[in-house]
């Protein structure tokens, strides 16, 4: 699988956001001056890897062979749906089973209450 352009151009632009905000902090003390100093460092590394991708990646080589094939994409979106609403299922089983077990619970607690009052009256 061959990177495409637009992770290249992605990965640097956020690159030159985070330098240009640490040369910024490091070097500039108003908030304004921050902000301008960081954008344009971003915009310059934003350009740079626009003439890097346009001299140095053939882009039109890229995208060979890259169709939409809808038949495979409508298969893996089925058996991705299917395979959430089974998990859906096993949850509100699980949820089920949970609240009975939660309702078992107090009703055995009131029992030991109850049985812990008579004892206490008891003595």
């Amino acid at each position: 699988m061959r990177p495409m352009p637009e992770n290249f151009v992605a990965f640097f632009t956020v690159c030159g956001f985070f330098i240009g905000l640490s040369f910024s902090v490091i070097s500039i003390e108003g908030a304004f001056e921050m902000i301008v100093f960081t954008v344009l460092i971003t915009f310059l590394f934003y350009m740079l890897i626009h003439i890097s991708v346009m001299f140095f990646i053939d882009t039109e080589k890229v995208g060979i062979g890259r169709q939409f094939d809808v038949g495979e994409y409508e298969m893996i979106n089925d058996l991705i749906i299917g395979d959430l609403d089974n998990r859906d299922k096993r949850i509100e089983h699980l949820l089920a089973k949970l609240n009975e077990e939660r309702e078992e619970l107090k009703k055995s607690e009131a029992k030991e209450r109850r049985k812990n009052v008579k004892k206490q009256r008891a003595a």
